[in-house]
């Protein structure tokens, strides 16, 4: 019995990698090429190197600056607060020995990020020659050199160019691995893995990897050992991840954003029930649809495969799950397709019929709760969230189209029975899946919480022009034309990189980077006296430029997660300033008599509705009362610094733009 599983297990496997053509890109390196490389080497490094420390700290570079402070003068990396800060311990040790080497300055925090950046650029050239020709790689490579988010990135005293650096050399060694068949190589991946881990916990995702060599291969004793090396990086996350979670202090209990989707979700499938004809008549169709269409094909596993793909992916659609729906109804009408010669005008009634049932529940929904457009959608969407795959999007929303386009030729070639290119595994193990993956874990994430699948992104949207272009120039007509090849190659280089946003990226300055240093010196300038109140919308910034801050001003909703309650006070986990959470928080402070000035330093990091969530309970319709007078104007526009006078009435100073 044991034999017949693990024969059927390998029928399975050699069945799966059958759909998959094996393509190799060159794996020599002429002369040429080494010196493009050189050159993108040297202009990737200088544009990163460009105006490096020209603006202060933002974002998330003051979780990193200050522990990495206390690590430089005391030895150990502590938050003002007294907390240990134990994420991407190997990358605030890098910045310490930059700090001692260069000296205090946003310019030596970020200057491992940049050495990082610049490491990806000469790796992206050893990943990328596994799919791709020699002339396909250099625009790989320059794509790494010069995407703005890579940029950016490499110029952030945060963790996420190590997290994607490393994910890149752990994917190259894998490829190594598949090569070799080496274990030592896959032992170096997994390795890597960790390393990855270390610096963002979210290195995870790029873990299905390790299973792509043996699923290509149909190599079940190399599957076994990627499954193993699978395993050993799970491990490692979550010891990892306890270990990170055993120095943050107990928060208060916030609503999870995956609850409180899955709450409107669970409401709105309850509206859909109380509407008996449309909810029981999905269920009925459904079943009726998937055996017609499964009756289309001779071969019985087949037919029985496609009943019940079609028929649970119909049953998700009924239950809004429409992602999920959607896919299974996809995947059963290809394998519909490919076993049955009479499938195609019954495949046709399927998706005519899943379009009226999506049409008939989206109207019923949309007048049922009076919801906009957006929010119906997304009542109709479910968990998990399809938000990850576009916020993936952002960071170049060409790649993806491609991707995308190329996705629609790579199906039908795969309804038509023939073998799709190897790259296209790849994204799955690399790319959706983990995005798909990551939807579980939250219901609109940053973008910056995808970047793991960044570069395997990349590699397929270039893989996919190649073929593209392949097909282009063997075409007679295209001989009149030369250097077509070269042409295509410059186009999807460019459009992927998208030039105007890598201008504003070089040279942006305080136009894409918010002035928080600018409002400290502002303060500073002044000399506070002793009985002025400093109260910061960036806690961290202010209180790295300042030394201290008295409040910290931030919406109850959004700050939750960030504060402890302390001897009957909110106070921020990070700097221990007690929390003004409401703006009726923020008047009892107006009100006070034993108080002198009040300055607000407000935040550039944020705009429109996102500034609005920064500012809820109340925040941000307290702050456009005329007692909070506008003080300071940052270099960003955005930055501002409001005072309220002390209640004897002392004159303000004059406004001042910086």
């Amino acid at each position: 019995m044991l034999k017949g599983i693990v024969a059927s297990m390998n029928r399975a496997l050699q069945i799966f990698a059958g759909l998959f053509e094996i393509r190799r890109g060159s794996e020599r390196s002429s002369s040429i090429e080494k010196l493009a490389l050189l050159a993108i080497l040297g202009i990737g490094a200088v544009i990163r190197f460009w105006g490096l420390g020209s603006w202060g700290l933002e974002g998330d570079e003051k979780t990193m600056a200050l522990p990495t402070i206390h690590l430089v003068k005391l030895g150990a990396p502590l938050m003002p607060s007294g907390m240990f800060y134990p994420r991407a311990i190997g990358q605030l040790y890098l910045m310490a020995a930059s700090v001692r080497a260069f000296g205090e300055s946003e310019w030596a925090f970020r200057f491992p990020s940049v050495v990082c950046g610049i490491a990806l650029i000469g790796i992206a050239y050893i990943l990328g020659r596994r799919f791709l020709s020699p002339a396909w790689n250099m625009a790989f490579v320059a794509v790494a050199a010069f995407l703005p988010r890579l940029i950016a990135d490499s110029q952030e005293a945060r963790m996420y160019i190590f997290l994607v650096t490393c994910l890149a050399g752990y994917t190259a060694l894998v490829f190594e691995w598949e090569r070799s068949n080496r274990t030592i190589w896959l032992l170096a991946a997994v390795i890597v893995m960790l390393i990855g881990i270390q610096f963002h916990v979210l290195a995870i995702f790029g873990s299905f990897v390790l299973l792509y060599p043996g699923l290509l291969k149909a190599d079940a004793r190399k599957l076994w050992r990627g499954g193993i090396g699978f395993i050993v990086v799970v491990v490692g996350f979550a010891v990892t991840s306890r270990w990170i979670e055993r120095f943050y202090p107990p928060t208060l209990k916030t609503g999870n954003t995956n609850l409180a989707a899955t709450e409107t979700h669970i409401t709105s499938l309850s509206l859909l029930q109380q509407n008996a004809l449309l909810f029981i008549g999905g269920l009925v169709a459904a079943a009726l649809l998937a055996v017609y269409i499964a009756r289309s094909i001779n071969a019985r596993a087949p037919a029985i495969a496609v009943a019940a793909m079609l028929f649970v992916g119909l049953i998700c659609e009924t239950a809004l799950f429409y992602h999920l729906g959607l896919g299974l109804i996809l995947g059963g009408a290809i394998l519909a397709y490919r076993n049955g010669a009479k499938a195609l005008p019954r495949i046709a009634l399927l998706l005519a019929v899943s379009l009226g049932l999506a049409i008939s529940q989206f109207g019923f929904l949309h007048h049922a709760t009076g919801e906009s457009v957006r929010r119906t959608l997304g009542m109709m969407v479910g968990l998990p969230s399809i938000w990850s795959l576009l916020r993936a999007a952002v960071d170049s929303p060409a790649a993806w189209l491609i991707v995308c386009l190329a996705l629609v030729r790579a199906l039908w070639r795969l309804a038509q029975r023939e073998r799709i290119p190897d790259y296209w595994l790849f994204f799955v193990l690399a790319g959706w899946l983990p995005l798909f993956s990551l939807g579980f874990f939250g219901w609109d994430v940053e973008p910056r919480y995808t970047e793991f699948a960044l570069l395997p992104v990349l590699i397929c949207a270039l893989a996919a022009s190649q073929e593209f272009t392949a097909v282009i120039v063997r075409r007679p007509s295209s001989k009149a034309v030369p250097g077509v090849r070269a042409l295509l190659i410059a186009v999807a280089t460019i459009l992927i990189v998208n030039p105007v946003s890598l201008a504003r990226a070089v040279s942006g300055g305080y136009s894409i980077h918010p002035d928080h240093k600018g409002a400290a010196a502002f303060i500073q300038s002044i000399h506070p006296r002793p009985d002025d109140v400093i109260v910061a919308e960036d806690a961290l910034q202010q209180t790295y430029y300042l030394g201290r801050i008295d409040y910290w001003l931030r919406g109850m909703n959004n700050a939750a997660q960030f504060v402890h309650m302390q001897g009957g006070v909110l106070r921020d986990i990070y700097t221990n300033a007690p929390l003004l959470g409401t703006g009726a928080a923020l008047m009892a402070l107006v009100e006070r008599r034993d108080r002198g000035a009040i300055y607000i330093i407000g935040t550039g990091e944020f705009r429109d509705n996102d500034l609005r969530l920064m500012r809820s309970d109340g925040i941000y319709e307290a702050l456009e009362n005329p007692i909070f007078v506008p003080v300071f104007i940052g270099r960003d526009g955005l930055t501002q610094v409001w005072k309220v006078e002390a209640p004897n009435g002392a004159a303000a100073p004059a406004n001042r733009r910086d």
